[in-house]
């Protein structure tokens, strides 16, 4: 007969997680009221003597609220500090959580790292922190990896340097794609802008600035040149002193007598009276 490790209770505590040491296979057995009367007899039976099925329940959180916490990143230290209990005892409700913590680091490790200023093949985010990291003299197993369920669903992934710097990436399971989330994170992917990239905004901006600057200069010529109006009357203004700019030639005078002022021909065609009309003579005969 193979001996079996206790894990612990499932999350829904329904279940009895247990492992066996050797494949490392996990195995779970219900939780019903014969496996409690059985373990009620083998208790009183044995006076408690070593080696006996007890699950200790001595804590001030929940199964289900011990395992939610550690899956959001918190240690077994600070769950069992919380609960005013051992850390022995959280590591029974832990272990699943942890493991499937470490779960979704390889998961993460194995997809493709979506990247703003690089474009091209995706790469991996493992790949792509591995290469790095031995860029810098690093070796990739001396960098820690962690991965916790954040309020959205999705997962944050760290991995922390050495020398303590930690890289922040955000990890979508369902999506499968990875985010750099700080700049660290950035660095390590290769997610920066180059200097080309920036020399040429710069650039940019200075000819639009330069454009803009001509446009005004052109703009003040066409002003000098031909003066705006502000309204319709000057229109009609300035319209009216153009037609009288060339005026006739003033007629020759002498030293002596003023000139005559100028004399408006009457072009309007009279009108022939009754008696023109009937006798065909013409006024004044």
């Amino acid at each position: 007969m193979r001996d079996l490790a206790l894990v612990g209770p499932s999350e829904d505590g329904r279940y009895l997680i247990t492992r066996d040491p050797a494949s490392g296979a996990r195995f779970r057995l219900r939780v019903d009221r014969r496996l409690a009367t059985t373990v009620e007899r083998s208790t009183r039976d044995s006076h408690r003597s070593p080696g006996q099925l007890e699950i200790p329940m001595e804590s001030s959180l929940s199964p289900r609220d011990i395992q939610t916490r550690i899956r959001r990143g918190e240690s077994v230290e600070q769950v069992a500090e919380a609960a005013g209990t051992s850390v022995e005892q959280i590591m029974g409700f832990a272990t699943p959580v942890i493991a499937e913590r470490e779960h979704m680091v390889d998961q993460a490790r194995t997809t493709s790292v979506r990247r703003k200023h690089v474009s091209g093949t995706p790469v991996a985010l493992g790949a792509l922190v591995d290469e790095a990291l031995v860029g810098r003299g690093i070796t990739p197993e001396d960098a820690a990896w962690d991965a916790w369920r954040r309020e959205d669903g999705r997962w944050t992934v760290q991995v922390v340097l050495p020398d303590g710097q930690a890289a922040v990436f955000c990890f979508d399971h369902k999506s499968r794609y990875v985010l750099a989330d700080d700049p660290t994170a950035r660095d390590l992917v290769g997610d920066l802008a180059s200097e080309d990239s920036l020399d040429m905004a710069i650039a940019d901006a200075v000819r639009g600035t330069d454009e803009v600057a001509a446009e005004d200069v052109e703009d003040t010529e066409k002003i000098v040149d031909h003066a705006p109006v502000h309204s319709l009357k000057e229109a009609r203004d300035r319209r009216a002193l153009g037609q009288f700019e060339v005026e006739e030639p003033a007629a020759e005078t002498t030293d002596d007598e003023p000139a005559p002022a100028p004399r408006k021909k009457n072009t309007r065609r009279s009108v022939p009276s009754w008696d023109e009309i009937m006798f065909g003579g013409k006024r004044g005969d």
